[in-house]
């Protein structure tokens, strides 16, 4: 999984814009998928969280999967 990784996500916003507009969604590019895993649970908001996905080259990776990649690094930094 050491593959550049970009993830999206629409940020969270407390009220609907009055005119309509739609809401833009964000990213930010890792180095890898484990870091791009990592900055979705710790840094994104739980709705936040509900809207991401990560791109790689070859294949979209969605909320479930995420929080999976996610805790096996959690477990993994456990047994050092």
């Amino acid at each position: 999984m050491g593959e550049a990784a970009t993830v999206f996500w629409y940020a969270q916003i407390a009220k609907k814009p009055a005119d309509g507009a739609r809401l833009g969604g964000r990213d930010r590019k890792f180095e890898s998928v484990e870091n791009a895993a990592a900055f979705v649970m710790e840094k994104l908001s739980a709705t936040e969280r509900a809207t991401s996905m990560i791109m790689t080259g070859s294949r979209s990776i969605y909320s479930t999967d995420i929080r999976g990649i996610y805790e096996g690094l959690k477990a993994g930094k456990g047994r050092d």
